[in-house]
């Protein structure tokens, strides 16, 4: 009798709407009130990291071996860091007071959730990670860090971001991104970049 009661009970709540907690609507103001003067382009972007770019932070700042790594919050240094002491050299808001209790439990359920950026768009990774599914082999393609040659023979290893208007957007080993026009890579790499963009 009880199994049955707790069955009925989940088949329930598998019919109300629950909306997740998101980035935009739930993490985004938390960000703009501690971090926006060291982290947006707005003000000054540092470290590589910017709040208020959300492709950047859909592509390539949420990733399973990333800063913030859906599902895994003790993992996800993003969030580390903002819990060490204040005094720590790596504590973040790096000139700020701490961020509130629940703010930070906020913080954490998002991650917990899968990061989503935008829950009333969500891309189709994004809908994966809600639906719990893997992504499979074609997201450790996109984590992986690829030769890319130029035209004219020189050659870098970067991992991939995104593919917009003819234009590749590369991530370097420490985290720098550039955008490459397309017409400038060799053909192996233009087809590398639309192999890749396929896949996002």
């Amino acid at each position: 009798m009880k199994r049955i009661v707790v069955l009925l009970a989940l088949s329930q709540l598998g019919s109300v709407p629950v909306r997740a907690v998101d980035y935009v609507s739930d993490v985004l103001p938390i960000m703009k009130e501690h971090c926006w003067s060291c982290h947006s382009n707005e003000e000054e972007v540092k470290g590589n990291l910017a709040l208020d770019d959300l492709d950047e932070m859909r592509d390539f700042t949420i990733r399973e071996f990333s800063l913030i790594r859906p599902g895994n919050p003790d993992e996800s240094s993003f969030l580390e860091k903002m819990l060490l002491p204040p005094g720590d050299n790596d504590f973040m808001p790096r000139k700020g007071d701490p961020l509130p209790k629940a703010e930070l439990d906020l913080i954490r359920k998002w991650i917990v959730e899968g990061a989503i950026v935008d829950a009333k768009n969500p891309s189709e990774k994004e809908k994966a990670r809600l639906a719990g599914t893997e992504m499979g082999p074609d997201e450790d393609e996109l984590l992986k860090f690829h030769s890319w040659t130029n035209t004219e023979g020189r050659a870098i290893e970067a991992r991939f971001l995104r593919l917009v208007d003819e234009a590749v957007t590369l991530v370097m080993r420490d985290g720098k991104s550039y955008q490459v026009p397309l017409a400038t890579l060799s053909a192996d790499s233009q087809a590398l970049a639309r192999k890749l963009g396929e896949k996002k």
